[in-house]
């Protein structure tokens, strides 16, 4: 009960902390849209998707080796922990500067590709460095979240957030250094915090000599996962590639903004992910965890499809308001692009088989055949469509992903989900969405609204059965207020 007790509290603080964390990036919209063109956020968004890629092969699944292997020597004491935090932080600075080095010795194929030759090399060494930093920054709050301190995790996180909004702007607006700014103040940024994090979490170091004896057994638990994660990496930023690539850095930047809308959605979906899997985990080892699952998958599509239908309904206004005039045109992409972060969080409800039967294992195939028809989607439909064609690939991609994984869990997991119901208030709402972006063209008449508010209502409505409004209160309240 006291483990339940401290998750519950640590889910709330995480929950809190990665809302204020990535609403901060959103919040800054009215500003970076006003200082920098739509061809310049397209080059920052570019560049930053660059960079994630670099630094996923810095990561090698190393992050989850330290998981692992933390508590796998707390018996051993501190000493022992703090050789595997060492250890990684040595393979981190080594091979991290390895990849760092080699990824800005492609800056000028890189520059060719998707800049049209326009960047120096110096834009990717600061981005990439940036990049090394981060994942520096990111270990030492990942030491406190294993030491169950979620208060200096999220002060590591706003800190960087903070400070690098802050930096930005003064580099942007002070200094004029534009694209350049605003990559310089996000490494620096991660600088200092890596060093204040690693600093409150000094008692971890053991710097006597190079743990050269653990990389092996640490490399052997992380690499198997970067397949899986190459494969996530691609499925959140093919679209971003291609847009890049056909249509050039003006087209991304109206993209980019307009994924940042969908970004509300995704804040609340995060926040049911991290409430929603302790309670899975607890409910896939009960009599009663398949009705569990059926209510939950209900509730949980019926209320982020009545979010989508606002979210669309909002998007016309919502861009006018929060950015500059050359942004105005990114509207209709919010309220495609959302369906990625419903289908994203409900992916914790349809995998329920696989992991209650431990194959895990299927997880990467799954997420390898949806990264390769992200790619056959962009391919054919950015080309004539842009980036409605991008948001479109990245809708259809990740809804097939969460349908096979629905298929085999229920398979190997007989829950027996509601299909005919999620049929229903899925194809309501896309009908909602194309009417409002293809036919109404953005219109907010009254008529519309009044429509909108009566889906919105009937998707609440519908989301709960009657009995289940009981149960309700007995699985999830009760575990939340223990």
């Amino acid at each position: 009960m006291s483990r339940l007790i401290q998750l519950g509290k640590d889910s709330l603080v995480y929950g809190l902390g990665g809302i204020l964390a990535k609403g901060l990036s959103f919040l800054l919209l009215p500003v970076y849209t006003r200082i920098f063109t739509p061809a310049d956020y397209g080059t920052i968004e570019m560049l930053t998707v660059l960079s994630s890629f670099f630094a996923s092969l810095l990561v090698m699944g190393i992050d989850s080796a330290q998981s692992m292997y933390f508590f796998k020597v707390k018996e051993e004491g501190r000493v022992a922990q703090a050789r595997i935090v060492s250890a990684i932080l040595q393979w981190r600075l080594i091979w991290g500067g390895g990849i760092t080095l080699l990824s800005t010795l492609m800056a000028p194929l890189l520059n060719a590709w998707f800049f049209e030759g326009q960047l120096s090399w110096g834009y990717f060494a600061i981005a990439f460095v940036g990049a090394l930093f981060t994942q520096v920054m990111s270990q030492s709050a990942e030491v406190m979240r294993r030491l169950y301190r979620p208060w200096g995790y999220i002060g590591i996180i706003l800190a960087q957030s903070v400070l690098a909004a802050s930096l930005v702007l003064a580099f942007v607006l002070l200094l004029n250094q534009g694209i350049l700014g605003f990559f310089l103040g996000a490494a620096i940024a991660s600088f200092i915090v890596a060093i204040i994090g690693w600093f409150h979490i000094r008692a971890f170091w053991k710097f006597d000599q190079i743990h050269w004896d653990l990389w092996p057994q640490l490399i052997r638990f992380g690499v198997p996962l970067v397949p899986a994660g190459i494969a996530i990496y691609f499925m959140r930023t093919a679209d971003r590639w291609f847009v890049q690539y056909y249509h050039g850095a003006e087209a991304l930047g109206l993209f980019a903004v307009g994924a940042k809308f969908s970004l509300l959605l995704l804040l609340a979906v995060d926040t049911f992910r991290k409430a929603w899997w302790p309670i899975a985990m607890h409910a896939m080892h009960s009599s009663d965890g398949p009705e569990t699952f059926r209510m939950i998958s209900r509730l949980y599509m019926g209320l982020a499809c009545a979010g989508i239908v606002v979210l669309t309904y909002l998007s016309p206004w919502l861009v006018q308001w929060l950015t500059g005039p050359d942004y105005h045109g990114a509207w209709p992409i919010v309220g495609i692009l959302a369906w990625q972060a419903v289908f994203y969080g409900f992916f914790l409800i349809a995998s329920a088989g696989i992991w209650k039967v431990e194959k895990t294992y299927l997880n990467l195939p799954l997420m390898a055949g949806a990264a390769v028809l992200g790619l056959v989607l962009n391919w054919f439909l950015v080309p004539d469509y842009g980036g409605m064609g991008a948001a479109l690939a990245t809708a259809l991609t990740y809804l097939v992903w969460v349908t096979a994984a629905l298929i085999i869990s229920e398979r190997l997991w007989n829950v027996g989900f509601q299909f005919s119901v999620m049929s229903m208030q899925i194809s309501s709402t896309i009908g909602f969405v194309i009417g409002f972006i293809f036919f109404g063209r953005g219109d907010m008449s009254g008529m519309t609204f009044i429509v909108a508010t009566i889906l919105v209502v009937n998707l609440i409505f519908f989301s709960v059965a009657k009995k289940d409004r009981i149960t309700i209160r007995q699985r999830i309240w009760p575990i939340h207020s223990a």
